[in-house]
């Protein structure tokens, strides 16, 4: 190996292996250039081999330079070289550059050497050492959801509930990023901590705050073993300020006393004279007694390790749940015994969304501040974001997102879906699970999930296989613009080709189909409600008369509150496989050439195997039955009532149909038959229709809490009851 030194620009040039051998040249020529006058580059265009012994030395020179706030940069990284450190997962702690000068500007804006000096306060020494790292401040004026990253060093009013609670009373909070102290500000003073361990993704409601630079503007000390009080120290800080070594028009502290009977670290601000002009400021003001605003951490034992190095390791190291004892407000009495402060300082105040990515929404909405949140963390690549809405279902909502780099590159369009924490956590799980090793060409990606409180986001692609270009259709616009035999084929392709791999391996199995097919088990648990203020109908009546029968039937709603419950453990040997659960229309896209695509997979899991065209046949029978007055219901039933009147799955009824809309029953009849040929094939042998009626019946029932018109609600309750009297009837043993 051959190293070469250029002093005047601080650069190593690396030729050939970094290894055991090698290494301490490397080392030697670090320490050659000093690690407290500027930062280092080295130059790896010619370095082909890095060990973990390089590794190490490499580390121990960064973490040098870092406790001069300077850094260490890698100059045109070869791809080898690179590897390794992606492998140790170094690349995101280390500093890379594929550009001299660029390098130079960085390490240049780092040169300004650490001062410092000593004076004395009445009768202490103190020594203060000023560090080049005053930078903006940022300041939070609105209600808003802030990640703790965001809130960072800092002060303000706000609350760690979830969910948002904004209007209601804030609790007064001081932030050091990972770990964040909130007071109520009440008589009970009551305190409580968060800590989290990613500080981008977890956030908290923030009425008002300011954030500092996350690196000190200056380190402050005791040169003997006196004590200091907090006017003391206030003192120091104006002192040092108008010696000119500290320019910042905002100060914030953190204090380390390393008292042996009660170590502490303290997070606060010297309030009234730094933030008089804030809202917060007045809010603070009624509920503090002196000119202080922090929080006291009494802690179990305090550390020096790291200190010197990093405080953000040092507060880690430090603020654990296991070594936290107890929280306090700072008081203007308090006194420090063995103290080490860090002084974080702003010269200039920016607004709190500028660093943030642009939401732009093409229609008339915007996001409540914890959606904002998830878009925000789940596009974190993006500088700019166009969001607009696709549909919303019962539990879900859906957004096409247009995003662009910070450049202003666009980046491919993806899809976000809002919805109950608890799905989303389900369709990420069971797409990697049932849908991507199965049918990958054909389903949506899942690229990301991100949750705040009992809120989660998903983000996924599905572009067609033209590109960016390709426009995507619900397979619902085709049903109703299309006749059968334009959607006969694409059905086959569906059930035929891409889901082969989950319909055509059907395993027998022991199953109870009552429990599997529960119509209360999700969303209609409010089924009895609805259908007592829609339609008068009790659950306790086992029969009710049909106005459009013109006889009694039987109450489906009575069977599923006294008769459902008693049939749960019974069981049946049947196929099963894996289904998508919700395959509706509104889960079936097309590109312009006709490529299937499926999405929404939170249901997706391995039942019987008739599940999905049960579904869809729910769809076409009663959904969309074609119902606009009385004449039509009477027509509609005559043909219903004999499609239903058959007990074989391979042997759908009769078409019987004499009404007006002849067009579209033919093609709904036409499609319920495909569905009951599929489940045919898919189950065998086992070829009696009850079970699949159990998992019709999943489907009609609730269909009169949808949000369709009143005809087809009332149908759904007599082909139910159809289904009912069919299930009451049969004998389970």
């Amino acid at each position: 190996m051959e190293v070469k030194i250029n002093q005047n620009d601080r650069v190593i040039h690396i030729t050939g292996k970094i290894d055991t051998l090698t290494c301490s040249q490397v080392d030697e020529a670090l320490s050659t250039l000093g690690f407290s006058e500027a930062g280092v580059i080295i130059d790896l265009s010619q370095c082909n081999y890095l060990s973990s012994a390089g590794i190490r030395v490499l580390l121990k020179a960064k973490k040098q330079l870092g406790s001069n706030h300077q850094e260490l940069i890698f100059l045109n990284t070869p791809r080898e070289v690179m590897l390794v450190f992606e492998t140790s997962g170094l690349q995101k702690v280390m500093q890379f550059d594929t550009d001299l000068e660029s390098a130079l500007k960085k390490v240049k804006s780092q040169s300004k050497r650490t001062q410092s000096i000593e004076f004395k306060l009445h009768d202490k020494r103190i020594v203060f050492k000023s560090l080049p790292t005053n930078g903006a401040g940022t300041h939070w004026h609105k209600p808003d959801l802030l990640s703790y990253s965001e809130a960072g060093f800092g002060i303000g009013t706000g609350s760690p509930d979830q969910p948002l609670n904004f209007g209601q009373p804030a609790s007064f909070f001081v932030s050091a990023g990972f770990c964040t102290a909130f007071a109520k500000l009440d008589n009970q003073r009551e305190t409580d901590f968060r800590i989290v361990t990613d500080s981008n993704k977890n956030g908290f409601p923030v009425e008002e705050a300011f954030s500092f630079c996350s690196r000190p503007a200056g380190f402050l000390k005791l040169a003997d073993s006196s004590e200091l009080d907090t006017d003391e120290l206030n003192h120091a800080i104006k002192l040092v300020a108008k010696m000119g070594y500290l320019q910042a028009k905002k100060v914030f502290v953190v204090a380390a006393d390393f008292d042996e009977d009660e170590p502490s670290i303290h997070l606060f601000t010297f309030i009234k004279e730094h933030f008089e002009d804030f809202g917060f400021y007045k809010t603070l003001s009624n509920h503090t007694d002196c000119n202080l605003a922090g929080i006291r951490f009494s802690l179990d034992e305090l550390d020096y390790q790291g200190a010197d190095e990093s405080l953000d390791d040092f507060l880690r190291n430090n603020l654990r749940f296991d070594n936290i004892s107890g929280l306090s407000f700072i008081k203007e009495t308090n006194t420090f015994k063995t103290p080490v402060f860090w002084i974080l300082g702003a010269d200039e105040i920016a607004k709190g969304s500028q660093n943030r990515p642009v939401l732009q929404f093409e229609q008339d909405f915007q996001f409540e501040p914890q959606k904002a949140f998830l878009t925000r963390i789940l596009f974190h690549d993006a500088a700019k974001l166009i969001v607009e809405p696709l549909h919303g279902g019962f539990s879900a909502q859906t957004f096409h997102v247009t995003s662009f780099d910070q450049e202003g590159r666009k980046l491919r369009p993806t899809v976000m879906k809002m919805a109950h924490r608890d799905l989303i956590e389900r369709e990420s799980e069971r797409c990697a699970k049932y849908a991507l090793p199965y049918i990958f060409n054909n389903s949506a990606v899942v690229l990301g999930a991100e949750y705040y409180g009992e809120t989660g986001a998903l983000r996924y692609n599905f572009v067609g296989i033209g590109g960016e270009s390709s426009k995507l259709r619900w397979l619902t616009n085709y049903y109703h613009e299309q006749d059968f035999s334009f959607l006969e084929p694409i059905f086959d392709k569906i059930f035929l080709q891409i889901l082969k791999p989950w319909y055509g391996q059907p395993v027998i199995k022991t199953y109870r189909p009552f429990e599997e097919h529960d119509p209360t088990a999700t969303f209609f648990a409010h089924i009895y409600q609805t259908v007592k203020e829609l339609f008068g109908i009790s659950a306790d009546d086992q029969y009710i008369f049909s106005e459009e029968l013109k006889k009694e039937i039987l109450n489906p709603y009575w069977f599923l509150k006294h008769e459902y419950h008693l049939r749960r453990q019974k069981t049946l040997r049947y196929p099963t496989g894996i289904c998508h659960g919700d395959l509706n229309m509104q889960n079936i896209l097309l590109d312009e050439k006709m490529n299937v695509y499926l999405i929404d997979f939170s249901e997706t899991h391995p039942r019987t195997i008739i599940s999905d065209f049960a579904r869809l046949e729910a769809i076409f029978l009663v959904d969309n039955a074609p119902i606009e007055n009385e004449d039509d219901m009477d027509a509609y039933l005559n043909f219903i009532t004999d499609f239903y009147a058959v007990d074989v799955l391979s042997e759908p009824g009769t078409y019987t149909y004499a009404g007006s809309h002849q067009a579209k029953v033919k093609k709904n009849y036409a499609l319920a038959k495909k569905m009951r040929q599929y489940a045919s094939a898919s189950a065998f042998d086992n070829q009696d229709a009850i079970p699949y009626y159990i998992a019709l019946l999943e489907w009609v029932l609730p269909i009169v809490c949808y949000g369709i018109p009143i005809p087809q609600r009332k149908l759904s309750l007599i082909v139910s009851s159809i289904l009912c009297q069919k299930l009451l009837t049969h004998n389970f043993s």
